[in-house]
């Protein structure tokens, strides 16, 4: 039984307890002859149990069976109020102490942080961004401003480790301890439009090569979070409206797509690498650089730098450049490991 719920027990226990004394003492001192009131026999069990006085009630505590009543009373009543600050006092120390531990436990983890992203808003939007982030591997940092919407994240995954600042993502001291600086990008998924534009304006200021992209309920809203720095702005209507029409005329690709997003053993994405200036790939042939020898990539497209075109189902033999950007299929290990072996 945790300390919460051995504190509710030990509470109740006095309630109990505090209520059986004052039922006592009113039977008993009608049966000894007496007429006490409600209060009086609150009054009488209260100084009892604390220890506080000595008044006895006449003529009950005179006689053996209300002296009987009144010893079980206090052995039973000081046993539970023995109990009961025990618990409380392991309550409070423990409490405190996970909550120190668990606050510099969490400070390690944000000044670690680089190169990440930052999720404003882990509710109904937030949380599969979240969610997805942390099957693909990336390091990642989530304001909110309701805790148990972060815990519920974490239930479903126990293992990983998730930095997190609850607070308002609109606030100057919330932005600075996530780390913008250091951030590789910042996804906005608030509710309100004004709190995303505020974040969007005060993040491009802090971090100008940071990506942004914010989430807009509103289509006329859209221009602005551009305007105010915005990189992508992704309206959940139109994606909805777009997925119910891909349902209609293209279901076994949204089937596929689907599964692949769902699929737990396995998870495979549609992921973008970008070759470095001094990438050992440049100059060579997509059958010279053999992506699928060892991590089993599909090549799926080839966007070139010196145009914004994308060359779909390049031929084995497209000549690679540097900071051509790959557009590939596979597993996210070995998207992970291309990407560190290219860096």
């Amino acid at each position: 039984m945790d300390l919460r719920r051995r504190l509710f027990v030990t509470s109740a226990a006095i309630l109990v307890v505090f209520a059986g004394g004052v039922v006592g003492f009113y039977v008993l001192g009608r049966i000894a002859g007496g007429a006490p009131t409600v209060l009086e026999c609150a009054y009488q069990t209260l100084i009892f149990l604390s220890t506080l006085g000595s008044r006895e009630m006449q003529p009950l505590c005179s006689l053996w069976y209300g002296q009987l009543f009144v010893l079980v009373l206090v052995l039973v009543g000081m046993g539970v109020l023995a109990l009961f600050v025990t618990n409380l006092t392991a309550f409070v120390v423990e409490g405190e102490a996970h909550n120190l531990f668990g606050r510099k436990k969490m400070e390690k983890l944000l000044a670690k942080l680089n190169q990440h992203y930052v999720v404003c808003g882990a509710g109904d939007t937030g949380h599969y961004v979240i969610e997805e982030l942390l099957r693909t591997g990336h390091p990642l940092v989530v304001v909110d401003t309701e805790e148990s919407h972060i815990q519920r994240i974490l239930e479903g995954h126990p293992k990983a480790q998730l930095p997190y600042v609850v607070g308002r993502a609109t606030d100057d001291q919330v932005l600075q301890k996530v780390g913008l600086e250091r951030a590789k990008g910042i996804v906005v998924t608030l509710p309100d439009e004004r709190d995303n534009l505020f974040i969007t304006v005060t993040a491009r200021q802090t971090n100008p090569k940071l990506r942004i992209v914010v989430r807009a309920s509103e289509p006329q809203t859209e221009q602005r979070l551009r305007r105010a720095g915005a990189d992508a702005v992704v309206s959940p209507n139109r994606i909805g409206g777009m997925r119910l029409a891909s349902e209609m005329i293209r279901p076994q690709v949204v089937g596929f797509l689907d599964h692949m997003l769902k699929d737990h053993e396995k998870t495979h994405r549609i992921e973008e690498i970008v070759l470095p200036p001094s990438c050992s790939l440049s100059g060579k042939t997509l059958a010279q650089a053999d992506l699928k020898k060892g991590s089993d990539l599909l090549v799926l497209a080839v966007r070139d730098p010196d145009s914004a075109d994308y060359i779909y189902g390049p031929p084995p033999g497209h000549v690679l450049k540097a900071n051509a950007t790959l557009i590939v299929l596979g597993s996210a290990d070995a998207v992970h490991s291309v990407r560190s072996r290219l860096s």
